[in-house]
């Protein structure tokens, strides 16, 4: 028994060791200052004389898509062969989806089943891209805020759209309500449809720099943390995983983020649909 504890021990010091110089490696930087990540060579493939990755946008944006190559893969692998006693990776799924119905139904009522698809697919991508910041050599997309607020900019077109299918013309009269359409009051109107465009516009904003700040934010603690432990290893040549309680509040604060995005998605689609139902029942 001593003798399996010892090497359980020593596993998990291993594991550890590991863990740290692989996020050593991902920090060394490659010309021109840039962080290495798996996908750091895109940065010297050219196209007809021209790079293909010029900045740290494109490479997020790289990381975007091989994220959804993973995810499809696990989608693909997860459901090849469904049975009605789910097992494995199948039993997660379901249990993913199943949580997201629930909490999804909740905000929006019956039917947040129609956005399950919608929502659903943001919560576990965007935690997924989030996620890729813990992982050695992996980049987390949405630490790049071009990323974060072409998703924030998807979510807004959504809710736009929604708004129009549901109220028609009437969507665009919600933003004077509450105008008198009399004179002199109409000439407030202008002056109020502005503040509420300005209010409808700052919530992708808000979305786009909430998730963008929190992953940044970690993203760096833990590469300036990582950095110390390459310097106690040159120096000391002892190697202490120094980050590795920040990598576990980064998994937190990666799935609380995408939670907060997808949550705060289905209530302003919420907020439309329920706005239709009071127009129409008024």
């Amino acid at each position: 028994m001593a003798r399996g504890s010892v090497l359980r021990g020593a596993g998990a010091v291993t594991a550890a060791l590991v863990w740290a110089s692989g996020c050593g490696l991902a920090e060394v930087e490659e010309q021109g200052g840039r962080p290495g990540t798996w996908l750091t060579w895109l940065y010297s493939v050219r196209i007809a004389g021209r790079p293909l990755v010029t900045s740290e946008a494109a490479l997020a944006f790289a990381w975007s898509l091989a994220a959804v190559l993973m995810l499809t893969i696990i989608a693909v692998v997860g459901t090849r062969r469904l049975s009605l006693r789910p097992r494995g990776l199948q039993t997660l799924l379901e249990l993913l989806v199943g949580s997201l119905r629930s909490i999804i139904e909740r905000i929006m009522g019956p039917r947040g089943v129609e956005f399950l698809p919608f929502v659903g697919a943001l919560f576990i991508y965007i935690a997924f891209m989030n996620l890729l910041t813990v992982v050695p050599g992996f980049m987390a997309p949405t630490s790049n805020l071009s990323i974060t607020a072409g998703l924030a900019l998807v979510v807004f077109g959504v809710v736009q759209y929604y708004g129009l299918k549901e109220q028609g013309a009437g969507y665009i009269k919600h933003f004077v309500e509450g105008v008198p359409l009399q004179f002199p009051y109409l000439l407030l109107a202008p002056l109020v449809f502005l503040i509420h465009f300005i209010a409808e516009i700052f919530r992708p904003i808000t979305l786009a720099i909430r998730l963008f700040g929190n992953l940044m934010a970690g993203h760096t603690v833990i590469f300036v943390l990582i950095g110390l432990v390459v310097g106690l290893l040159r120096r000391y040549l002892i190697p202490i995983p120094v980050q590795l309680p920040n990598l576990v509040l980064e998994v937190l604060v990666s799935i609380v983020q995408a939670a907060i995005f997808s949550m705060l998605t289905a209530v302003y689609l919420d907020g439309v649909l329920h706005h239709a139902e009071h127009t129409e029942g008024g």
